[in-house]
Formats: C-alpha cells, structure tokens, sequence
C-alpha cells in the first residue's frame, strides 16, 4: 500500500487530494470478484472529472468536497481543495471534452472487500490528453470519490494518413 505521502511526492505536479486511509487495493482475478463494467466505470470517471471542473470553474470547492465520501471531506477542506487544484487552473485544462471520448483504461482494481474501486488511465485528445487517477469507495449504496489525481500531458500529433497512390496509364510515344 502506498502511503498518501508518497503517492502525493510521486504524483507531484499532479493534483492530489485523498483519504486512501488503510484500505489494501489488489487487483482482482475473475474468479474473486466481478470486474468492473467498462460504461458504468467510464461514468464514474466522468462524473468525478466533471465535479473537478465545475469546482475549478466556479471556485466552488464545498460542492466537490460534500459530493465526496466522508473520508475525503474530512482529509480535505475547500481550501486544501483550491490549492490542490491551483495547477489545474493555471494550465486552463478544461475537463468537458472527456463526455465526448473514451477513456483509455490502464488500470482498473477493486479491493479484496469489493468497497474500493480504483481506476487510471487517460482520456486521448488534442493537444493535451486527460490523465486521472481515481479512487471511489462505496458509501450508502453510491460510489463515492474517495481519492484523486487529474493532469494532462502533450499529445504528439497525430501523423497524416498516407496518400493514397493512383495507377496512371503510362503515356503513349
């Protein structure tokens, strides 16, 4: 288990804000436990993303912070919230186009005792793709944003597709 501390010196610059507590997260077999389903994950991650930015574009952290779970209210105030966030906004990375594209999977675990959901990856757009790192913990029958970490990197252009090659007849003498 990585300690918040650490995971936070190992995410730095990206934005972290967690309550990852003492839960162990372990990937999942099969045979243990369900996985979980790829559109209800891809929903969670956009809601969580989207609850980011509309506290970034408001300056409204409460709402972010009372639309999580307990654990991460207590482990962070607005403020803390605001500051965690300040490279977010000073970049402008506007969260909205992730309703439009498919997330990029890398990682997708569920505790031992099915009450945390962690999900990484990144969402592929241009210029700068969308990376997250979410954690949700099951609270009162809802998915709760327990932990998270949102940034983005450059993405290389997309190379121009090869012209196509046309036969011409050879000219006659």
């Amino acid at each position: 288990m990585v300690s918040r501390i650490s995971l936070h010196q190992r995410l730095t610059p990206w934005l972290l804000a967690t309550a990852f507590g003492a839960a162990t997260l372990a990937p999942v077999r099969a045979q243990d436990t369900p996985q979980i389903e790829q559109s209800y994950a891809t929903a969670l991650i956009r809601d969580a993303l989207l609850a980011v930015n509309h506290a970034n574009w408001t300056g409204n952290y409460t709402t972010l912070r009372d639309y999580a779970s307990d654990a991460f209210h207590d482990a962070n105030t607005a403020t803390d919230l605001s500051i965690r966030l300040q490279r977010v906004r000073d970049e402008r990375l506007d969260l909205l186009p992730v309703m439009s594209v498919e997330p990029v999977l890398q990682r997708s675990d569920v505790s031992l005792d099915q009450r945390i959901i962690r999900l990484s990856g990144y969402f592929p757009l241009q210029p700068r793709s969308i990376t997250f790192d979410l954690e949700f913990v099951r609270e009162d029958d809802r998915w709760l944003i327990y932990g998270l970490a949102v940034g983005a990197f450059e993405t290389p252009p997309r190379a121009p597709a090869p012209a196509a090659q046309v036969d011409t007849p050879a000219a006659q003498d």
